[in-house]
């Protein structure tokens, strides 16, 4: 997978139906096509290819894990960060009233977090890239698109603003795509999502009876409780119901998102946020 740094990366986005426009039925906006998810392991293994020295993965790995480590208790003691990729800084969120705070306050109205700024270098990469954009127009067959918070599902607007609701654990969130009702007979017909970061592939099956809303265009289901923020992770559909969403198939149909969904991150809508001096949260 190595390439020589001094060739131009190339990032592919997807066109995607603009759903929330009732007037106009063939305006697409575009969002990029992930691909595999690196793990530190994968970066040593690039730099060590990279490098004329011969270097040890394993050694590259370690190192890297360490710098991870001690970024990650710095920002947890109040330090910011400047790195190649960018700025990082703790946040907080959480009102107490003045008598609340004359003890120590309950952790568990206290939101932490992390901000990021783009670094010039990363915003040059980035322009540097070569744009390949991705339009499906033919496809049969139930399409996956993204993993909104119910609220998101209910107010695309307000989303496309900026405006939009992280998706929590315990609550329901929303799987938004084309031709996607979810029925049939079978053990298999449902949504099935699995964790990807870590090593756990921690899997939950959804049946019929535990989506809702259940149409084409959107399917939900309860994230469980115990999802932890950060966490990764990848969506499966298995419906034997057609397009139409009525008749049904002989065979089931299954089809996985091409994207991740991470707990504790407001879905990536179109219009939402890319300002200058936008500061996502990492939660």
């Amino acid at each position: 997978m190595a390439k020589d740094p001094t060739q131009k990366a190339k990032l592919t986005l997807k066109a995607l139906d603009l759903t929330f426009t009732q007037d106009v039925t063939n305006d697409r906006y575009l969002q990029p096509k992930l691909q595999k998810c690196l793990k530190m392991r994968d970066l040593a293994s690039e730099v060590a290819a990279l490098s004329t020295r011969q270097e040890d993965v394993d050694e590259i790995t370690r190192t890297g894990n360490l710098l991870m480590e001690r970024m990650m208790w710095y920002l947890s003691s109040g330090y910011s960060v400047s790195t190649l990729l960018g700025y990082f800084r703790p946040t907080s969120q959480g009102v107490f009233l003045e008598s609340e705070l004359m003890s120590a306050p309950d952790r568990k109205r206290i939101k932490l977090g992390v901000a990021y700024s783009m670094s010039q270098e990363m915003r040059q990469a980035f322009d540097e890239a070569e744009i390949d954009v991705d339009i499906q127009m033919s496809v049969s067959g139930p399409q996956l698109f993204m993993v909104v918070s119910a609220q998101d599902a209910q107010n695309p607007a307000a989303a496309a603003r900026g405006e939009g609701m992280p998706i929590s654990a315990g609550q329901t969130c929303v799987i938004k795509g084309k031709h996607i009702k979810v029925g049939g007979e079978g053990s298999q017909i449902g949504v099935t999502i699995r964790r990807t970061d870590g090593d756990s592939g921690e899997t939950f099956f959804f049946p019929t009876a535990k989506l809702y809303p259940n149409t084409p265009t959107q399917v939900g289901f309860v994230l469980p409780a115990t999802a932890p923020d950060g966490s990764v992770w990848n969506v499966t559909l298995c419906t034997q119901l057609g397009s139409n969403g009525a008749a049904p198939l002989k065979t089931p149909r299954t089809a996985t998102m091409p994207d991740n969904f991470v707990v504790g991150d407001v879905a990536d809508t179109p219009g939402g946020g890319g300002g200058e001096d936008d500061r996502p949260v990492i939660e």
